[in-house]
């Protein structure tokens, strides 16, 4: 049976996410089990968060958390005030210009290995750019710690591959995780552009903040960009500018539920939907079906690479599920999709 491991250094992968859908689904642990697995085979590794994980105690819960273990040799990207506690040796490399509530990203070699805490930047570009760095000292392979209100990590600017952790926390019943899981998976695996003149069209027009119209006009698609000072705002006006010649419209930043709602009704067929990647769909179950059962089409400029899921059949609120029969449900709805519960599989290996 290939384990986890394996699977991702089969791929050579250089940079991936793992990204958790709600609290406690086992994200950590996941993340914990690649460092130690990549570090027995020998790799010097680099670790960078979106956002700040790695705190010892849940701030919701204020349950036990696990932390995250950093190598000897390895090196971090975390906020300053994160070097006081962290429990491993930690050497500053250099100072950064992102900055975080805890103050600045700082990247700092790991001289003796321990616990730490992560917090790094949101965005993409902060995120790419230390992990560049992480990779010209000497890293190997990083790992980007995010979760699904930040899953910037995840996308394909970022991480190469992506990891989604999910579990019994998700929902109150095995049903409704499941549900959750395989709606999340659409999501992430929407398909490029499929018609060149089309993804050639949205990738003039689109630019950070900005929203886009298209309009088939002659065997050819003419472009109207959309700008404002919120992305939102864009994509309202956008929405307004619809006409029956629109073949498409184009997002820039995040595509909330009140956009599609909008969109879902333009037209005897709503025009398809363009957004630069799946990182930047924000839209619950419900909506999505109304707008593709209408005949709605979501594409992407740049596909995101799911590799495989992670599981965590118990949650720390009391309720779980049995292990075997939670990988069976999984592995069967997401089937090609690889699944694993790392917890499990190790208990029944020893």
């Amino acid at each position: 049976m290939t384990n986890l491991f394996k699977l991702l250094h089969d791929q050579d992968f250089r940079a991936i996410s793992i990204v958790g859908m709600t609290k406690n689904v086992g994200k950590t642990v996941t993340l914990n089990y690649l460092v130690k697995e990549f570090e027995k085979a020998g790799y010097s590794l680099g670790l960078i968060s979106a956002g700040y994980d790695g705190e010892r105690f849940d701030r919701l819960t204020l349950k036990d958390k696990p932390r995250i273990y950093a190598p000897q040799g390895s090196y971090i990207a975390t906020a300053k005030a994160c070097f006081d506690a962290a429990e491993a040796d930690l050497e500053l490399v250099n100072a950064s210009d992102y900055s975080t509530p805890l103050g600045p990203v700082c990247l700092a070699r790991v001289k003796g290995c321990g616990l730490i805490e992560l917090a790094g930047p949101n965005s993409v570009s902060g995120l790419k750019n230390l992990i560049n760095r992480m990779f010209v000292l000497g890293a190997e392979f990083v790992f980007i710690d995010g979760a699904i209100n930040r899953i910037a990590s995840a996308s394909p600017l970022v991480s190469e591959g992506t990891l989604l952790a999910t579990g019994a926390s998700l929902g109150p019943t095995m049903e409704d995780v499941v549900r959750k899981t395989v709606y999340r998976r659409v999501l992430m695996e929407i398909p490029r552009v499929d018609e060149k003149n089309l993804y050639d069209a949205a990738k003039r027009v689109l630019f950070k903040g900005s929203a886009a119209v298209l309009n088939y006009a002659g065997n050819q698609y003419l472009a109207e960009a959309v700008t404002a000072e919120l992305p939102l705002i864009a994509a309202k006006r956008a929405v307004e500018k619809y006409c029956e010649e629109t073949a498409a419209l184009v997002f820039g930043g995040a595509l909330v539920d009140s956009i599609m709602e909008n969109i879902a009704m333009l037209g005897p067929v709503p025009p398809a939907v363009i957004v630069e990647d799946a990182t930047k769909l924000f839209i619950t179950h419900e909506v999505y079906k109304r707008y593709i059962n209408r005949g709605g089409k979501i594409m992407v400029l740049n596909e995101l690479n799911l590799v495989a899921v992670t599981l965590n059949p118990t949650d720390p609120g009391g309720r779980g599920y049995d292990p075997k029969m939670f990988l069976e449900q999984m592995t069967e709805a997401l089937s090609p999709i690889p699944v694993f519960d790392l917890v499990y599989e190790a208990k029944i290996i020893n």
